[in-house]
This record gives C-alpha cells, sequence and structure tokens, in this order.
C-alpha cells in the first residue's frame, strides 16, 4: 500500500523524504501500472477545422506565424486568428503546447 498522508503541515524534501526510497516507490508503482492490461476510461475528442490543422502543421515544422503567412497567401492576422482558434480547441496556452498535442494526437 502507498499513502501520502503525513501528519506534517509541510514536508522538505531535502530534511523529511527519503529520496531514495521515494524513487523506488515511484519506479515500482510505475512498473506495477505498466504490467496492468488497462484502457484509458477518459476519452480526449477533439477536432480541427481544415486552416487550423494546415497552420498548426507549418507551426510544427518551425514555420513562424509570417512565414505561414506568405506560404498559404493569407495575413498574419489570419494565421494569428487559426492559431489561437486551435490552441482553445485543444484547451492549450502555448502554440508549441498545441503542436505537440496535435502531433500526439494525429490531427496533423
Amino acid at each position: 500500500m502507498l499513502t501520502l498522508a503525513s501528519n506534517k503541515p509541510a514536508l522538505s524534501l531535502e530534511r523529511d523524504i527519503d529520496q531514495i526510497a521515494a524513487v523506488t516507490a515511484v519506479s515500482l508503482l510505475h512498473a506495477k501500472l505498466e504490467q496492468q492490461d488497462i484502457e484509458p476510461t477518459a476519452s480526449f475528442h477533439v477536432e480541427l477545422k481544415a486552416r487550423q490543422a494546415l497552420c498548426l502543421k507549418w507551426a510544427a515544422e518551425g514555420k513562424t506565424m509570417r512565414d505561414i503567412a506568405a506560404i498559404e497567401n493569407i495575413s498574419f492576422a489570419t494565421v494569428n486568428f487559426h492559431l489561437n482558434n486551435a490552441r482553445k480547441a485543444l484547451d492549450v496556452g502555448t502554440l508549441a503546447h498545441a503542436t505537440a498535442l496535435a502531433t500526439k494526437l494525429k490531427l496533423i
């Protein structure tokens, strides 16, 4: 059994926790979870519009918003609009996070 309960109001990583024991416990827990054949219960469904996905694809390839605007023959403001809407659809705060998540979800 693993518990994170403590009677102390705050713990100091340097003084109150045996770091080797903590790393060992986390490693064992991770290994045990990896052995389980469990499907995730949460689903994450996102749909991007074609322009959002296209702009994200270019951003993931390292293109700046100005580059994307020139490549797609659209304005900088339009690129910004599509990337902002893609971030909102993916519920992330940054463009880097949006491109990473869209890549992971195979949306781009």
